[in-house]
């Protein structure tokens, strides 16, 4: 009888366990940001579009959550985030619309200063959504997946592979406010 109550016991557990939601880190990325005052400089090279919805981006789709963010005139050291385009994407990312890397690390999971590229040989149709999606790796948010990445549901998030929508889920914005 011992034993059969103790598989039970450890059987009930690991259905406990797969059935358990997941939680906000679900879809952390590193190296994820350093604090949660997050600045930014829009290089001169982007287009009125590309800065336009960047910046739309980072005063809407942040501001329900714990960040806050600012724009730096001039680049320097201090800015969080450096948004700038190219015509030379490296061949790992020729077909991306986008990328967000860390270029000034603090430790293995944060990152004192992140760049936002946007490649102007793949032009997006929504550049709201697309730096929705790239702000939300600078600030630890990995691709969505489950309810995040359905078309469907109304907590849809911009985090989806492909962004098209401006906003994170709640669940994103649990996962940005608990980590700062």
């Amino acid at each position: 009888m011992g034993k059969q109550r103790t598989f039970a016991v450890l059987l009930s557990a690991l259905v406990l366990l797969v059935a358990a939601p997941l939680t906000a880190a679900a879809n952390s990325f590193s190296p994820h940001a350093d604090n949660k005052a997050h600045s930014f400089f829009f290089d001169d090279d982007l287009s009125s579009a590309q800065k336009s919805g960047v910046d739309w981006a980072r005063k809407n789709s942040l501001a329900p959550t714990d960040m806050t963010t600012s724009v730096n005139t001039t680049y320097n050291t201090k800015v969080d985030v450096w948004v700038y385009s190219t015509w030379n994407p490296p061949a790992d990312l020729r077909n991306a619309y986008a990328w967000a890397g860390c270029i000034k690390r603090v430790n293995a999971s944060k990152c004192d200063q992140h760049e936002l590229v946007i490649n102007n040989r793949k032009p997006h149709s929504n550049y709201k959504s697309l730096g929705c999606h790239e702000i939300g790796h600078t600030v630890g948010l990995g691709h969505a997946s489950g309810k995040n990445s359905s078309y469907t549901t109304p907590n849809r998030s911009c985090m989806r592979g492909n962004p098209d929508h401006n906003y994170y889920s709640t669940h994103d914005k649990n996962h940005i406010n608990g980590a700062y």
